[in-house]
């Protein structure tokens, strides 16, 4: 159903109003895609199968016909769920020497710069 006209002009106000104050999260939000169709349909298809493996496997009295269908289903289910995952990185500050991203602080460590900013004071 899509939206109304006056739904349609509130919702560009606040995407124009986030863009605005935060920039960064604005584009982040932006580029956030829902799962692609096919990438859905292929997980369903394939939960399908799984499920119709489980029950033949339950009707012919085989164990690992049922696992195996429960493997395949929920294989489908969690590929029909996730994103794929970005190859390419986001700039040379984006990721560390290992290739792996940056970590960000802990709660620990987030106490402690708190802590050595209080006693500056």
């Amino acid at each position: 159903m899509p939206l109304s006209e006056y739904e349609q002009r509130v919702l560009d106000q606040l995407e124009a109003q986030l863009a605005s104050e935060d920039p960064k999260l604005g584009s982040r939000m932006a580029s956030a895609a829902t799962p692609q169709r096919s990438r859905v349909a292929l997980g369903v298809s394939a939960a399908a199968i799984g499920l119709a493996l489980l029950v033949l496997g339950l009707a012919v009295s085989r164990t690992w016909v049922s696992l195996a269908g429960f493997l395949v289903m929920f294989a489908g289910v969690y590929f029909a769920l996730t994103k794929p995952k970005r190859l390419e990185a986001e700039g040379p500050a984006a990721k560390s020497p290992k290739g792996r991203p940056p970590r960000k602080p802990g709660l620990a460590e987030r106490f402690q710069k708190r802590f050595e900013d209080r006693d500056g004071l």
